[in-house]
């Protein structure tokens, strides 16, 4: 054929399967559309609609028959629902997600109480302003407290630790109180007040200092007895050690005069506050008994007795 020639043999090939392939297609075509179709088997549907499904009222198959299987009646627990279309994705919980991380909240601020400023405290109807004296010692005898101020009034009182005392009114800036010595027996700070004894006027605190009262620095380490009354005489000895002997009505450190020596103790009166103290016996020597302690200064012979005869 002249659309052939001059041809090689693969461009013939190639023409040849250019012009069958098409022609073989619209063959296929046509036949399917055109040939005999066969009925499509029944099929048992579940889900179809409509009237009451008719009952089997033939005659049932042998278990070994073709038909056996499509003879059995499906109830509707027996549909199973098929899920065709998995669930839409919501973004996951935290640990299923790996793009999920927690975000932790920011901290609540602690709220601040708001202090409210408590109303300030009115003054005191009365004032004191100074004591006289503004300290005693301890165990001193009664003593007169002289209280200055302002504003005071005729039926004020002066009270000690809450405990009201006689009060003498001078003048609206001035009362005075005896102070017993059974509320100054003990050191520490005594709060006095000036009020009226129904409470209707009172005044600001003062205080009131009770100290120590200074006491003797020796001990008595030594006793000497003698016949004569009040010719005893006590060994006592410093910080330092050294040893002096006294008698009764001897003064010691300047301000403690002795009252009384006996083996117990030595008994001394501070003369410018009159206050009484007692050193008691302490043995230097570690014995039982007291007596005359190494080293002491002995105390001076006893005077004669007047009225005594003397020999020739």
């Amino acid at each position: 054929m002249a659309l052939f020639e001059g041809k090689t043999p693969a461009e013939r090939n190639k023409m040849i399967a250019a012009i069958a392939l098409p022609a073989v297609a619209l063959l296929l075509i046509i036949y399917m559309f055109s040939g005999p179709s066969k009925p499509a088997p029944a099929t048992a549907n579940a889900n179809r609609k409509g009237g009451p499904r008719p009952s089997n009222t033939a005659q049932p198959k042998a278990p070994g028959s073709a038909n056996a299987a499509a003879d059995v009646e499906v109830t509707a627990a027996d549909v199973v629902p098929i899920a065709c279309c998995p669930e839409p994705y919501t973004g996951g919980e935290v640990g299923r997600n790996i793009f999920a991380f927690y975000v932790k909240p920011p901290p609540t601020p602690t709220p601040v109480p708001v202090m409210t400023p408590p109303p300030p405290t009115p003054p005191p109807p009365l004032l004191v302003a100074g004591l006289t004296p503004q300290s005693v010692f301890a165990r001193q005898a009664g003593f007169t407290l002289q209280v200055t101020g302002d504003r005071f009034v005729s039926a004020a009182r002066i009270y000690i630790n809450g405990q009201e005392l006689p009060t003498q009114y001078k003048s609206a800036q001035q009362l005075s109180a005896n102070i017993p010595a059974n509320l100054i027996s003990t050191p520490g700070v005594r709060l006095v007040k000036v009020q009226t004894p129904d409470g209707q006027f009172y005044s600001n605190d003062a205080t009131l200092n009770v100290m120590q009262p200074p006491a003797p620095t020796y001990t008595y380490v030594g006793f000497l007895k003698r016949a004569k009354p009040g010719a005893n005489t006590a060994v006592l000895k410093d910080s330092k050690g050294e040893l002096y002997s006294v008698r009764q009505g001897d003064l010691v450190e300047g301000r403690f005069r002795v009252t009384d020596i006996s083996e117990k103790g030595v008994e001394l009166v501070d003369k410018d506050l009159n206050i009484k103290h007692t050193m008691p016996f302490v043995d230097a020597r570690g014995v039982g008994a007291p007596g005359r302690a190494p080293g002491s200064i002995q105390p001076p012979p006893p005077a004669p007795e007047e009225g005594g005869d003397d020999e020739p």
